[in-house]
This record gives C-alpha cells, structure tokens and sequence, in this order.
C-alpha cells in the first residue's frame, strides 16, 4: 500500500474526547482538527471570544458523547491531524456542526463537500444564520 493510502486510511478512535473549540477536539494523545468546519473562536488570553464559540463548542461536546472515530484527511501546519468525525450521536460530526449553524464550512480547504448542511443552516436561520433569515438572507 503506498504511503498516501495507508496515511488515508489512519483511523483513530476514543471515548468521550475532549473538546477544545467549535472545532478541535483531542482523541487520546492526538489532538483533531474537523475538516472543513470553521467554528468561531473562544477567549484566548486578552482577546474576546467571538459570538457563537461557546454554543458551538458545547455543541461539539454534545455531538462527541460516547464512541468517536476519526479518519485522517491531512495534516495542518500545526501538525494537527484534520480529520472527519463520526460518534455515537452522528454518522457525520462535521456536517452536522455545519447544520447547526454554529459553525461554517471552510471552503478552502472543503471545496463545496458541506455546502449542503450550510445552505439547511442558513434556510432555517439557525445559530449564525439567524439574523441573515430575518433581514431576508445575504
């Protein structure tokens, strides 16, 4: 199996990780960054957390109870291991983040994969969408 396969194919699983932010949770020693998702920020020292990063991070900790899997999409330049997630709550942690509109897809690097649980998001003026729905959208 060439070297790209096998590190696609790296799995790692735990038990109730814990939970960073909105988008990093840590599974055993290995700490994960959600592919694709981009939660607002918690405090950091003397800067404010930005509106949302609690209720998204709480969100993140609801979705992780229980079992959780993660298969490696990358690594970051932080040497974080960027992975979609799955738990015993969903088959798609990523996504339903997304969904809830306490998080955005991070098209950058996503390219379009969860453009779908953001359009739902922004439809039904959930979490960072709901003063867009009720001025009408963007």
């Amino acid at each position: 199996m060439p070297l790209a396969q096998a590190a696609a194919a790296l799995i790692i699983a735990c038990s109730a990780p814990a939970v960073h932010d909105g988008d990093t949770l840590r599974c055993g020693a290995e700490r994960v960054r959600l592919f694709g998702v981009d939660a607002p920020e918690v405090r950091r020292g003397q800067t404010p957390a930005q509106p949302f990063a609690y209720a998204a991070r709480d969100e993140l900790i609801r979705l992780t109870r229980g079992r959780v899997g993660c298969r490696l999409v990358d690594r970051d330049r932080y040497g974080r291991f960027v992975g979609k997630c799955w738990s015993s709550a969903t088959p798609d942690i990523n996504a339903a983040l997304i969904r809830s509109g306490l998080a955005t897809e991070w098209r950058r690097y996503s390219k379009g994969v969860y453009a779908g649980p953001e359009a739902q998001a922004r439809a039904a003026g959930r979490g960072q969408w709901a003063n867009n729905r009720a001025a009408g959208g963007r």
